[in-house]
């Protein structure tokens, strides 16, 4: 059974550690209740994606710490732009998709603004991904190669491209990108 966000009291802990903010015990218990967030570890830990971690954050259900250090959302963002320049496009575009009710998980190419984006009402894990969706800042140049590559990457995985740009607003916008054959 799913328990919504609002219904996690008090606050659950994660630390970082890595590249993941690790949730440990009961803690992990309710975040996989929660729905569809991080990964399971073999000791039954949560491996929560630093994205997905500020999305709890800002939420208020997750707390985080650093080196036993307690960092609240914005010094967790600041925190996690001194390792990936681009982790607050990454954070709006996903926050973005869970607002409007979608299950997001993070993509697999390292480097690359990627989400595996599920239909509404999908179970990760249960059906795959629909959507391989890739992100850029408005005004910022995108190679034709590089679309051309996402959009054959997304057509072997048989899914479907979905570019977002985000305005200097925080705004996204999607666009669908697909192949035809001349």
């Amino acid at each position: 059974m799913l328990i919504s966000l609002s219904e996690v009291k008090p606050q659950l802990k994660g630390s970082l550690q890595e590249r993941y903010v690790v949730v440990r015990g009961e803690d992990a218990v309710k975040i996989r209740q929660m729905g569809y967030y991080g990964e399971l570890d073999e000791r039954g830990s949560v491996l929560l994606d630093p994205v997905e971690a500020a999305y709890l954050l800002e939420k208020g259900v997750l707390k985080v710490e650093v080196d036993g250090n307690p960092l609240d959302f914005s010094s967790f963002v600041s925190h996690m732009l001194k390792r990936d320049s681009k982790f607050w496009l990454k954070f709006l575009i996903y926050s973005d998709l869970k607002r409007r009710g979608y299950t997001v998980k993070p993509g697999f190419s390292a480097g690359e603004v990627e989400f595996r984006l599920y239909r509404r009402g999908a179970e990760a894990g249960r059906e795959g991904a629909k959507y391989i969706v890739f992100g850029v800042a408005e005004g910022t140049p995108i190679d034709l190669r590089t679309l051309i590559d996402k959009a054959r990457e997304a057509r072997s995985l048989r899914k479907e491209l979905i570019t977002a740009i985000v305005d200097s607003q925080g705004e996204v916008c999607y666009y669908s990108v697909t192949l035809s054959e001349l």
